[in-house]
């Protein structure tokens, strides 16, 4: 596969993204319908049936009302687009914060047209069904309970403390099918919540083994210029300096050909370890391909990326490999050129290039050094 070739696998934090994204745009989506259905619900039954549940002026104001919170949750969703996934907590709450304002929206239509009476009620049923799928179990059980509290007011408050023991009864079956409706929606909303906790699973685990390379758990090639290419623009932008650092392993396919592929490939296993515990977690450390290795530090500038990857040299020759001692120099070592941004490049091709002239010149040298890379290694070529 060819360094700069792109693999398209989403990430499973995206996928939270989207969905809480796609969530908030579907609760917009409803709240017109259902206020179109309000609206077109009370025109029919004062029209065709000659009954008047709410006065014109309040249930416009009420129908404004619904329109404008609208518009505001749009707005406010329109900054969230193409935001990076920290943003996330701040689209659950956008999501709870709408379920908030339809169920104050929904008991004034309730309360001014008829209440316990009003024909709209039932929409009390569709509301507890939509919030158990889009927001958490407790905020969801904590508005149905605030549903059936405000239904159990409003229905006192029309029939007064003297209850009929028929009418008690209608309420008591109303707020059973609304509790009902919670836990089944509950139901069906956790099981599908458990796929998507599955699908996210398995493509976290497709994206971690395309991005890596198999043998020592660091990045693989493919993935390494995707994160150089994100780097030089992110430094761009940003007007910031980072390093990058390539070394190999000194006459490692003596080392092959002396003890074998297998402890050729548990070496540069054990470097890759010695890689992970010598550098920063903001680091990407990358198998380059064979024996080679790539590691991007940002925010790192030349002086600073020396004394690590010389630390890291250290760290190795003074590592015990398996039969190390048939080695030219009796044990592992390993060569390292450096390069920093923009100084010594600003493209991915000039950034590497100038890293692998680092790198050969201290091949020339005799190996187990470090250099920084500068216009006079090419003036000696």
């Amino acid at each position: 596969m060819e360094g700069n070739e792109k693999l398209n696998f989403p990430e499973p934090d995206k996928i939270d993204y989207e969905i809480l994204l796609d969530k908030n745009q579907w609760l917009i989506r409803i709240r017109w319908i259902y206020s179109f259905f309000i609206l077109l619900f009370f025109i029919v039954y004062t029209l065709f049936l000659n009954k008047i549940y709410v006065e014109f002026q309040t249930f416009l104001l009420i129908l404004i009302l619904s329109v404008l919170g609208n518009l505001i949750f749009i707005i406010y969703l329109m900054k969230w687009k193409g935001r990076e996934r920290k943003e996330i907590k701040s689209l659950s709450f956008l999501a709870s914060l709408q379920l908030d304002f339809d169920f104050v929206i929904l008991f004034l239509f309730v309360f001014f047209s008829k209440g316990f009476e009003s024909p709209v009620i039932v929409l009390f049923i569709f509301y507890i069904m939509v919030a158990t799928f889009v927001i958490d179990y407790k905020k969801s059980l904590k508005n149905t309970i605030a549903t059936v509290v405000l239904i159990t007011v409003i229905f006192f408050k029309d029939v007064g403390l003297i209850v009929p023991s028929q009418k008690l009864v209608t309420l008591i079956a109303f707020d059973i099918i609304l509790i009902v409706s919670f836990f089944i929606s509950a139901f069906l909303s956790k099981n599908m919540r458990k796929n998507e906790k599955i699908l996210q699973q398995l493509l976290k685990k497709t994206r971690e083994l395309s991005i890596t390379d198999g043998l020592t758990n660091l990045y693989n090639q493919t993935h390494f210029f995707e994160m150089l290419k994100h780097e030089i623009e992110q430094s761009r932008r940003y007007k910031q300096v980072f390093s990058l650092i390539i070394f190999d392993v000194d006459d490692f396919k003596k080392y092959n050909d002396n003890n074998g592929h297998i402890y050729g490939s548990r070496a540069l296993e054990q470097i890759g370890s010695i890689m992970k515990k010598i550098f920063r977690s903001s680091d990407i450390l990358a198998r380059y391909g064979g024996d080679e290795y790539v590691i991007i530090l940002p925010n790192t500038d030349k002086v600073g990326a020396f004394l690590a990857a010389d630390r890291l040299r250290e760290r190795v020759e003074n590592e015990e490999f398996y039969g190390e001692k048939r080695q030219p120099k009796g044990k592992i070592t390993i060569s390292l050129g450096i390069t920093g941004f923009p100084e010594h490049g600003n493209t991915v091709e000039e950034i590497l290039s100038n890293a692998d002239k680092a790198l050969y010149r201290v091949k020339k040298m005799g190996g187990n050094r470090t250099i920084i890379y500068s216009e006079e290694i090419e003036k000696d070529e």
